[in-house]
């Protein structure tokens, strides 16, 4: 304790500084210092820790991250590159922590429809929680760090028979102004019964400065709702990364959910769904991409407390240079959970004998009557492949390029948007060996 007390001193003392501008009611505020408690107890989680046996917050932790006191200045030509051509979506922009009007695009959304900022959200209905109560658990300290700070995010909620007419494209932005600070974000989409969207949450990084972000999404699934989530994430060579999304699903819902990570100096994500009721069904699909010395971590659990419910979980991971990976994919089915039917699987790609992959699917079943499998393989190219391309005038860094795009790509176009898609498949290619010569391909 006395080797983390100095650090839990400073987050308490941010706390204190910053404790007025929170937004929310005065029982949000108790609620609020309630997480702080948990999070001042627990510290940053650390290697000890099994769910986190592979990654270490040491970098995180030797910093003193502080949260800033209002955007800073993020122009519309530094954030058009993060702008998927011909995407035609609502926008909702987070800088630095807080929303900025001037770069959101919220004009013509359909009746039933809402999407306003997460500060504006708690301060417009004094019973608005900055914790949803259809998910009261949200393990892990962090999830408790962001509870108490979270300045702001992106609130969606459809109302019974919506639906978005158009993506809703959520941008969090770390803008790089200043030296150490850190974003507490969280989102929340309410998708009431029969209701539908698609939003697209999408992490960048600019500037050179070391910075934390910190986020949280929730996901409150109506009866025969459904939500397409497409996370990018993008943050700058410098940016430390913890995400968690937590969805609750109940009869019928439809959980879709697709992560590619691309960016980040350390990135670990939390990906959890909870299915409740009969014939929910969730689909969680990655790719993740580490080069250099990039560390990337995927966690992810999915709880059958219903029966008749489906799960299906495809993760493939692309490693170069020292690029380090994790994948722990756990599949919980409970005792009544019968007729359950799930399948996970996650598959590594090794571009270099100094990348390293750490992968551990788990089935934890109790029931009785049910369908579930899992498997995992780690390999690299096949040099016949290879060969084969090099023979025909491709150079062998591009051929390599070519090959890891074509394993990797299935899960991209399992996005169904097209903008997006070709977004993600060509920063995708910028980031192999080679890939750059040959991004048109994408």
């Amino acid at each position: 304790m006395n080797d983390i007390a100095p650090l839990i001193d400073h987050y308490l003392a941010e706390y204190a500084r910053i404790e007025r501008q929170l937004p929310g009611s005065d029982a949000n505020k108790r609620a609020r210092k309630a997480a702080l408690k948990a999070f001042g107890e627990a510290g940053f989680p650390d290697t000890r820790q099994e769910d986190w046996k592979y990654t270490s917050l040491r970098p995180v932790e030797k910093r003193r991250f502080e949260i800033s006191d209002e955007a800073g200045d993020v122009s519309e030509d530094a954030l058009a590159p993060f702008l998927p051509a011909d995407l035609d979506a609502y926008r909702i922009v987070i800088v630095d922590g807080h929303f900025s009007a001037r770069l959101s695009m919220l004009d013509g959304l359909p009746k039933g429809v809402i999407v306003q900022s997460f500060a504006e959200y708690l301060e417009s209905d004094a019973e608005a929680t900055v914790q949803s109560e259809a998910i009261a658990s949200q393990p892990g300290s962090l999830s408790d760090m962001n509870a108490a700070f979270a300045t702001d995010g992106a609130y969606v909620h459809l109302a019974a028979n919506a639906a978005a007419d158009k993506p809703i494209h959520v941008i969090t932005v770390s803008s790089g102004g200043h030296e150490e600070r850190m974003a507490q974000v969280r989102h929340r989409y309410v998708i009431d019964a029969s209701s539908q969207a698609t939003v697209i949450e999408h992490y960048v990084g600019l500037g050179d400065k070391p910075y934390f972000t910190n986020i949280v999404t929730e996901a409150v699934m109506g009866q025969n709702a459904q939500l397409t989530r497409c996370r990018v994430q993008q943050e700058s060579s410098r940016g430390y990364h913890v995400a968690s999304f937590f969805a609750h699903q109940t009869r019928d819902s439809r959980v879709l959910n697709h992560g590619f990570d691309l960016g980040g100096r350390l990135a670990r994500t939390d990906t959890h769904a909870r299915l409740v009721d009969p014939n929910a069904e969730v689909h969680f699909y990655g790719v993740y991409v580490p080069t250099g010395r990039q560390h990337m971590d995927n966690h992810t659990c999915v709880d059958h407390d219903t029966e008749h419910s489906v799960s299906r979980e495809i993760y493939k991971g692309v490693l170069a240079d020292y690029g380090r990976g994790v994948f722990n994919g756990k599949i919980l089915i409970r005792k009544d959970a019968q007729k359950t039917d799930s399948d996970l699987s996650c598959d590594a790609l090794l571009l270099s004998d100094k990348a390293e992959v750490d992968a551990k699917p788990e089935l934890e079943i109790y029931a009785d009557d049910v369908v579930a499998a899992h498997g995992s393989t780690v390999g690299q190219l096949d040099e016949d492949a290879v060969f084969y391309l090099k023979s025909r005038g491709v150079e062998d860094d591009g051929a390599r390029a070519i090959l890891t795009y074509s394993f990797a790509n299935a899960l991209v176009q399992k996005v169904g948007l097209e903008p997006v898609e070709r977004f993600v498949e060509a920063a995708l290619m910028s980031k192999l060996p080679g890939g750059e010569s040959y991004a048109d391909l994408a």
